[in-house]
């Protein structure tokens, strides 16, 4: 009965939504889940811009999808360690999440910082052009969506001038 229920929620999207998604997801390594589209799906629907976890389980809720906050955390991990979401920090140090395609083209590279969570966009398409080439001879593939780069602070920001 669970799984019939599942599929029910699932049909009940947008139909042209969920292969795209579904699609995106797998080419990226992650299995599409009702949960993962579903999410997205609400993200989409929420509109451009940051959101918080507690607003996307609003808009979940409010479309009549099972989901907790647990639930929302985990699939917003996954989305973003596949570069479907950037997330960012206000200035409490609460995190927010956004569409990655809507905030960077995919020729850019965004250096994140690991124990801060800044990141730095680079607008660079040569220097994509040659990391995309390396990646290739070491049987790697790039995704078409911005590169990521994971990166540790050396210094504190204060020290280098930043805030």
């Amino acid at each position: 009965m669970v799984k019939m229920e599942k599929k029910i929620r699932l049909n009940s999207m947008n139909s042209g939504e969920i292969p795209g998604l579904a699609e995106q997801l797998q080419r990226a390594g992650l299995r599409p889940t009702v949960g993962r589209v579903g999410m997205l799906v609400a993200i989409i629907q929420i509109g451009e811009g940051y959101h918080y976890p507690e607003d996307i389980l609003r808009e979940l809720l409010r479309q009549g999808r099972l989901g907790s906050i647990t639930t929302i955390y985990r699939v917003l991990a996954d989305l973003t360690s596949i570069n479907f979401l950037q997330r960012s920090f206000d200035v409490e140090g609460k995190a927010k999440y956004r569409l990655a395609h809507a905030s960077i083209a995919a020729e850019e590279i965004c250096l994140v910082c690991e124990q801060s969570g800044r990141s730095i966009t680079v607008h660079e398409s040569e220097l994509r052009g040659k990391l995309d080439q390396l990646a290739r001879q070491h049987g790697m593939e790039t995704s078409s969506s911005p590169l990521l780069i994971r990166v540790n602070a050396t210094t504190k920001l204060e020290s280098a001038g930043h805030k």
